[in-house]
């Protein structure tokens, strides 16, 4: 019999927002992180912590519509 797939592990927008949750819950980030991530994206701390303040919507949001 063939495995069957979750379609919520498939959903990019639901595992997505996620990952990104659970990393900053559980991981954090340093100054040196932060000054990392701005260089590499081209960003600057605001934006950065922006996009994970979506990704906590995002999450947010996708939890409550299961």
């Amino acid at each position: 019999m063939p495995e069957q797939t979750n379609p919520l592990w498939e959903d990019n927008s639901l595992q997505f927002p996620r990952l990104l949750c659970e990393i900053m819950a559980n991981v954090g980030f340093s100054e040196d992180d932060y000054s990392w991530l701005e260089s590499s994206m081209d960003l600057e701390r605001s934006d950065i912590d922006e996009l994970f303040d979506r990704a906590h919507v995002a999450w947010e949001t996708a939890k409550g519509n299961r």
